[in-house]
């Protein structure tokens, strides 16, 4: 079975029982804290795969980070069926999952944009504005500052871009002008 998959599985099973609960967003927030723990440290992904380890005591390194991290029982249980499965190091592809589907159900939607240096931030507000109104969903936004940009806007909105930026519109006149020389 391919990681994809798999990891959507284990993220829609956990959605699931969160959605039960009405605590969805509290075991993201969880899913998250604990991916980014095990992302500090790959000699712990390490530990908890190699089989010379016992079961109980990879388990039992998990309940004690659990502990650090404050997580919820659920949460400790579904990392322990990941470690018990060996299936851990699927841990950030099955947040990065779950990411998306708590944001569908709490109807959000992430965009990023890419700026020239210097945009006003008036000016952020207003696109974020106008894709809330469009989309219906609250935008979560990430800005980022583009060197190689004249002037304009990259708005990224899941897995699709809107170039505005001046650079690009300059490519265009320049294929236009080109074609009609032709």
């Amino acid at each position: 079975m391919r990681k994809t998959t798999l990891a959507k599985r284990y993220a829609e099973a956990l959605i699931d029982i969160g959605r039960e609960e009405q605590r969805y967003e509290q075991y993201g927030e969880e899913l998250r804290k604990a991916a980014a723990a095990f992302g500090a440290s790959p000699v712990l992904y390490k530990v908890l795969l190699n089989p010379m380890y016992r079961i109980e005591t990879r388990k039992a390194i998990v309940e004690e980070l659990s502990k650090e991290l404050a997580l919820s029982a659920v949460i400790v249980k579904f990392l322990s069926l990941l470690v018990e499965r060996r299936h851990i190091r699927l841990l950030d592809e099955i947040t990065r999952m779950y990411s998306q589907m708590e944001d569908r159900l709490a109807g959000r939607i992430r965009v990023t944009v890419e700026v020239a240096k210097g945009v006003e931030e008036e000016m952020i507000k207003a696109v974020k504005e106008k894709i809330e109104k469009e989309s219906g969903n609250r935008v979560i936004l990430t800005t980022r500052e583009n060197p190689s940009l004249i002037g304009g806007l990259i708005i990224k909105i899941g897995n699709t871009i809107f170039d505005g930026s001046i650079k690009t519109q300059l490519e265009r006149m320049k294929e236009k002008l080109l074609e009609g020389v032709s």
